[in-house]
């Protein structure tokens, strides 16, 4: 019965892109709505919640309503049961486990129906959307260790390999499967885009870190292939996914309420924080929860013809943002885009390490010379104010323990966000 019920239910995601932005909206409300009345009538932590600030879910009429809702913060989460509503049971949920590459690691969990939408029905719309076909072979590239099976190799097309191997125990294997698309983490397939392979998958599908202009042309480049990039995370799954005329991500804006608050206020065309609720997680309902990135929302519509309305993600998380010595914070974006298209780096990362010292390690490639390393000192000394900045050549930069690498990183904000 439940397996009957799948296609069904794709068959209205499907439908439901390409809805006009305000029967979008309309249908986005009601869902909204109904997650506000299930959270409240069955969770102690929203009844609570609520009592404090003064409101019921009938109160909340419109989305000028929303700035009376409280955020749903990462600290919430480190005791997951308070959430969990009534009616299910936290030991039959599906759940998903953040890296903590940006804190401490939390743990969300989802009733049967959001994981099987948030989880496979929502991508694999976006991933269609892109071109993947049912036939294609996918090579998956994540931190977890590759558990493959024929099920998973001959019925569901996908190959996983972990990215915390070392990279030559997959370059065979690699070959000998020869996917037609590949999905993983742009450091990675930077990596092998540098491995003289014999294998050309036609699409890539990047998430999980930033990615930088350089870093989009030399996989494109090297695999002859379209790279769409997907933004998401491990709470709330896939928020959002650029399309073929890459104008923008499209929201998932039928299953997911996200809003761009700054200041306390919803903002559009306008850099700031990322506000998420999933309409489709009755399991433990998550309002207004933030991420912890930055990005904007975009008011033009996709050429595509889709009613998911457009945003981008800043480049990286917002603890990546640098703090400078007079308080003024600068986007990582900004120091990327700055020295990008500088020649001679094969991979770098830029380390705030105090407000008035930055470190710029450069994995140099043979055209790196000491031009190179002055042009960046001297690009980022302008952007960054009362900061210096030293540049170091290094064999090559470790990755997180998620197996994620991150190309801007500020233990100044870091050490603020964990005081």
């Amino acid at each position: 019965m439940f397996f009957s019920f799948v296609p069904y239910e794709f068959m209205h995601l499907e439908r439901e892109q390409w809805l006009p932005r305000e029967k979008l909206e309309e249908l986005q409300w009601k869902r909204f709505k109904n997650l506000l009345k299930h959270a409240y009538k069955n969770t102690a932590f929203y009844r609570e919640r609520f009592k404090d600030a003064g409101i019921t879910p009938e109160g909340i009429k419109e989305k000028e309503d929303l700035e009376k809702i409280p955020f749903t913060t990462r600290e919430d989460l480190r005791n997951p049961e308070q959430l969990i509503a009534l009616g299910f049971e936290r030991n039959k949920m599906k759940f998903s486990t953040t890296s903590g590459c940006s804190g401490r690691r939390t743990t969300t969990y989802f009733d049967k129906g959001a994981w099987l939408k948030g989880k496979i029905l929502l991508k694999l719309r976006a991933r269609i959307a892109c071109g993947l076909r049912p036939w294609d072979r996918i090579a998956v590239f994540s931190e977890v260790k590759a558990q493959n099976s024929l099920l998973k190799e001959f019925f569901l097309r996908q190959k996983c390999f972990s990215v915390l191997d070392s990279l030559e125990v997959h370059l065979s294997e690699l070959e000998r499967y020869n996917p037609s698309a590949a999905y993983g983490f742009p450091s990675y397939l930077s990596l092998l885009a540098e491995r003289d392979l014999m294998i050309r998958p036609s699409r890539i599908f990047t998430s999980s870190e930033m990615l930088d202009l350089r870093t989009r042309r030399k996989i494109e480049t090297a695999f002859e292939a379209e790279v769409f990039d997907v933004y998401g995370c491990s709470e709330v799954k896939e928020i959002s996914w650029e399309c073929s005329e890459h104008c923008g991500y499209h929201i998932n804006s039928d299953w997911l309420l996200v809003e761009f608050i700054k200041n306390g206020r919803a903002k559009r065309e306008e850099d700031a924080s990322i506000v998420v609720t999933p309409l489709y997680n009755h399991g433990m309902p998550l309002i207004r929860y933030e991420v912890g990135d930055r990005g904007r929302m975009l008011e033009r519509g996709c050429p595509c013809g889709r009613g998911l309305p457009l945003m981008t993600p800043s480049q990286g998380r917002s603890v990546d943002y640098f703090i400078l010595p007079d308080g003024s914070m600068v986007s990582p974006y900004t120091m990327t885009c700055a020295i990008e298209n500088i020649e001679g780096m094969r991979q770098y990362q830029i380390r705030q390490e105090k407000k008035d010292i930055v470190i710029v390690n450069v994995v140099p490639d043979d055209q790196f010379d000491a031009q190179s390393k002055g042009q960046i000192k001297s690009v980022l000394e302008n952007i960054l104010s009362g900061v210096t900045v030293q540049v170091r050549t290094i064999e090559r930069i470790q990755r997180e323990e998620s197996g994620k690498y991150r190309i801007v990183i500020s233990d100044v904000q870091r050490e603020i966000s964990h005081s």
